[in-house]
C-alpha cells in the first residue's frame, strides 16, 4: 500500500513538473542581442531564473532551450544557453560536473569565432567560478576586458575585483590583493541591488588581513574599524553573523595593537574575538584568536598556559570547515616550542615532526597552486595561439582559393594600382616638401624685411629726435604744431617693451635662426638685457640708436657693451661689434 502511494505521489509530481510549459521566447529574444546592451539583457534573464523558485520548471526551461537550439543552431545562442544552465545549477545548488566546465571552455573558443569580447568577458567570469584552478587568471582576464569595453556595461564588475583580491591573497600576493580590493571598494555606490553587503565586509577583511601580513598595522586597524562602522550603521540581518564579524574586526585590531607593543589594550579585543567566535562555533576564528593568546603566554614564559592554548587551537583548526593550514602550523610550532621549554623533548620532537610535515605540505600546496596557475596560463595562451593559428590558416586557404580564381590578371591590376599609389604618394610627398621649403624661405624673407624695417625705423627715429632737439634749440618759443607732428611720428615706431621685444625676437629668430643659439653657447646664463643688446649690435646700430631703443643713456650702452665683451672673454684687439656680426656666418 505504501509503495502504491509513493508511486502515485511521484507520478503526480512528475505530471506537475511537465505540465508547466516553459516560456523560452523571452530568453531567446534577449540572448540574440549582440550590441553593448547584451549583458544587461542577459542579467534580466538571470533575474527571472532566480525568481523561479521551482527546480522542476527550471529543468523544463533548460530542456526547452536546448531543444530549440537543436532545431535552430546558433553559436551565440549556444553560449548563452550553456551559461544559463551553469548559472542556474550554481544558484539552486545543483551538482556541477566536469562536462559543465568543458562546455564553457569550448564556448570561450566560440566567442573568438564570434569576435565578441563582451560575451567573452562574461564567460571568463563564469568559467573562473566553475573551472578547476582557473579562479584567478580568468577573473583578471575578465576585468581586463570589461575595463577595455567600458564598465558601464557590466553590473557586477565589483565582484570581479573581489574575487581577484581573494585569489591574490591566497597566493600570498598581498600588495596586489590590496590593489584589487581597493578597486572593488571604489564601486560601493553602484546600484544597491548588485551589492551583497557581506561581500563588502569580506573585502574590508581581506584588505585588513593583507596589511597585517605586510606589517602595516595602522592601515590594518583602519580597515577593520571600517567593518565595525559599517555593521554599526547597517547591521547584518543574521544576528550571529553580526556578532561574528564584529568579533573578527575587533580581534584583528587587537592583534595589530599587540604587534605594535600595546599588549594590554590588544589582549582584551582578542579575548572578545575568541568569546564571539565560540558563541557562534566559528572554529577557524576560534583557532586564530587562541593562537594569538598562546603566543602572548609564551612571550611571558608561561609555557604551561601557552601549551594548553596552542593544543586547543590545533584541535579547533582541525574541526574547522575551512582548510586553515596556516593556523595548524602556528599551533604545532607553538606546541613544540612549549614542550621544548618544559624539557619534554620527546613530545617536542613529535610535534616538530608534525610541524615540519605540515609546513612542507603547505610549501608543496603553494607551489602546486602556483604551478597550476602557470599551467592554466600556458593553456590559455595555447588556446589563444591555437585560435589565431586556425584563423590564419583559414585566411590563407581563402586567400589561395581567391588567388587561383582571380588569376594572374588580377595580380597585374593590383601591382599597377600599388605602383600608381606609391607614385602618387611620392609626388604628394615631394610637393609637400617643396611647399614647406617655399613657406620657410618666405618666412625668412619676411622676417629679414621686418628686421630691416625695424632698423630703418630706429635710424629715422634718431633723426626725428635730432630734428626735435634742433627745433627746440633754435626757438625759445616752441612751435606746438611742429612738435606735435614730430611726436606723432615718433609714436609710429616700435619701442622695445616686453611685448614688442617678444615680437621682435620671434622675427629676428626667423631671419637669423642660429644667432641666439650661438650666443647662448658663448654665455650659457645670458640674461634678456644682454640678448637685446647683442641683437641690436648685430643690426649694426650705434650707441645712440641702441640707447634710444632701450630707454637708457649712450654711456650705459657703452658700459653694457664692455660687460658683454668680458662675459664672452674677447681679446682686447677684437671688437665686440665685429665678433657679434660674425655669429650669423
Amino acid at each position: 500500500m505504501k509503495i502504491k502511494l509513493a508511486m502515485i505521489l511521484l507520478l503526480v509530481l512528475s505530471v506537475n513538473c511537465f505540465a508547466q510549459k516553459a516560456d523560452i521566447k523571452f530568453y531567446i529574444d534577449a540572448w540574440k542581442v549582440a550590441d553593448t546592451s547584451q549583458t544587461h539583457r542577459a542579467e534580466e534573464t538571470y533575474d527571472k531564473m532566480r525568481a523561479l523558485k521551482d527546480t522542476c520548471l527550471l529543468k523544463e526551461t533548460v530542456h526547452a532551450l536546448y531543444a530549440y537550439l537543436d532545431k535552430h543552431p546558433d553559436d551565440r545562442l549556444k553560449v548563452r544557453i550553456d551559461m544559463y544552465d551553469v548559472l542556474s545549477k550554481k544558484h539552486y545548488n545543483l551538482q556541477l560536473v566536469d562536462l559543465d566546465s568543458a562546455k564553457l571552455y569550448h564556448d570561450i573558443k566560440l566567442t573568438h569565432k564570434l569576435k565578441d569580447e563582451q560575451l567573452r568577458a562574461e564567460l571568463y567570469t563564469l568559467y573562473a567560478e566553475v573551472g578547476a584552478n582557473n579562479h584567478l587568471l580568468y577573473n583578471l582576464k575578465a576585468i581586463e576586458l570589461e575595463k577595455k569595453l567600458g564598465i558601464k556595461h557590466f553590473r557586477y564588475i565589483h565582484t570581479r575585483y573581489f574575487n581577484a583580491s581573494l585569489g591574490l591573497y591566497h597566493n600570498n600576493e598581498y600588495r596586489q590583493s590590496i590593489n584589487y580590493g581597493l578597486q572593488c571598494l571604489a564601486y560601493k555606490n553602484v546600484p544597491v541591488n548588485t551589492w551583497d553587503s557581506r561581500v563588502y565586509v569580506f573585502q574590508l577583511d581581506i584588505i585588513g588581513a593583507s596589511y597585517l601580513k605586510l606589517a602595516k598595522y595602522d592601515s590594518a586597524k583602519y580597515y577593520y574599524q571600517k567593518i565595525i562602522d559599517t555593521l554599526s550603521k547597517k547591521p547584518d540581518p543574521v544576528p550571529h553573523m553580526q556578532k561574528l564579524w564584529l568579533g573578527i574586526a575587533k580581534g584583528n585590531i587587537g592583534h595589530a595593537l599587540i604587534l605594535q607593543g600595546h599588549e594590554a589594550e590588544g589582549l582584551a579585543l582578542v579575548d572578545l574575538q575568541l568569546t564571539c567566535s565560540r558563541e557562534v562555533k566559528s572554529f577557524n576564528n576560534m583557532a586564530i584568536a587562541q593562537n594569538i593568546l598562546a603566543a602572548i603566554d609564551y612571550r611571558h614564559k608561561r609555557y604551561i598556559e601557552s601549551l594548553k592554548k596552542w593544543r586547543q587551537a590545533y584541535v579547533w583548526a582541525i574541526q574547522s570547515e575551512y582548510d586553515i593550514i596556516e593556523q595548524k602550523i602556528l599551533a604545532l610550532q607553538g606546541i613544540a616550542d612549549s614542550y621544548r621549554k618544559l624539557n619534554q623533548t620527546d613530545s617536542a620532537y613529535k610535534y616538530d615532526r608534525l610541524y615540519f610535515n605540515l609546513s612542507n605540505q603547505r610549501v608543496v600546496d603553494v607551489n602546486s597552486r602556483q604551478l597550476s596557475a602557470l599551467k592554466v596560463k600556458i593553456q590559455f595562451d595555447d588556446m589563444q595561439n591555437s585560435l589565431e593559428h586556425i584563423n590564419e590558416r583559414l585566411a590563407q586557404e581563402k586567400l589561395i582559393r581567391n588567388l587561383i580564381l582571380i588569376g594572374i590578371a588580377l595580380l597585374s591590376v593590383i601591382s599597377l594600382l600599388l605602383y600608381n599609389r606609391q607614385r602618387l604618394k611620392n609626388m604628394y610627398k615631394a610637393e609637400m616638401l617643396e611647399r614647406e621649403r617655399e613657406i620657410a624661405e618666405k618666412e625668412v624673407v619676411e622676417a629679414k624685411e621686418k628686421i630691416n624695417e625695424f632698423t630703418r625705423n630706429i635710424r629715422e627715429k634718431e633723426n626725428l629726435i635730432s630734428v626735435l632737439k634742433q627745433t627746440i634749440g633754435k626757438n625759445n618759443s616752441v612751435n606746438k604744431e611742429e612738435i606735435k607732428t614730430l611726436n606723432d611720428n615718433l609714436l609710429n615706431y616700435v619701442l622695445l617693451t616686453d611685448s614688442e621685444w617678444t615680437k621682435f625676437k620671434e622675427a629676428f629668430n626667423k631671419a637669423y635662426p642660429i644667432f641666439f643659439s650661438r650666443l647662448k653657447e658663448l654665455i650659457p646664463r645670458i640674461n634678456p638685457a644682454e640678448e637685446r643688446l647683442a641683437s641690436l649690435i648685430c643690426l649694426q646700430l650705434n650707441n645712440h640708436q641702441i640707447a634710444n631703443m632701450l630707454g637708457i643713456g649712450a654711456d650705459s650702452v657703452g658700459r653694457s657693451k664692455r660687460r658683454l665683451k668680458n662675459r664672452i672673454n674677447l681679446p682686447e684687439d677684437t671688437t665686440l661689434e665685429d665678433y657679434i656680426s660674425k655669429l650669423n656666418d
